[in-house]
């Protein structure tokens, strides 16, 4: 089983965890049902150059587990890779606290 921990990335877990630099957590909530998402974004794949400007640039389609609905997420970087502007479609950006706080809430509402 390491072997494939090696190979597929299986690491603790711990969403938000500094173990892998190249790696950044988004958490958002559905506005239609409220369920708190995790998402994480590979800082070496998942963002866009624009080549006319040198914007780097996320736009990553994110999906619930419970209604199924799409939120759309845009996050512009500075050339120090930080975030400079942040938008999102049908839903809200969380800070990672407040993530694990909802998400804590949403589970014991649902009864898990």
């Amino acid at each position: 089983m390491s072997f494939l921990k090696k190979i597929l990335g299986g690491g603790s877990g711990d969403k938000g965890a500094d173990s892998d630099a190249n790696a950044m957590w988004l958490y958002v909530r559905c506005n239609k049902c409220g369920a708190p998402v995790a998402i994480r974004v590979d800082m070496r794949n998942d963002i866009s150059t624009d080549y006319e400007t040198g914007a780097r640039f996320l736009r990553k389609e994110i999906m619930d587990g419970t209604c199924f609905q799409l939120m759309y997420a845009n996050v512009k970087f500075d050339s120090a890779g930080k975030i400079n502007d942040k938008s999102i479609e049908r839903g809200t950006f969380l800070t990672r606290e407040e993530y694990e706080t909802a998400r804590a809430e949403f589970d014991a509402a649902r009864g898990k």
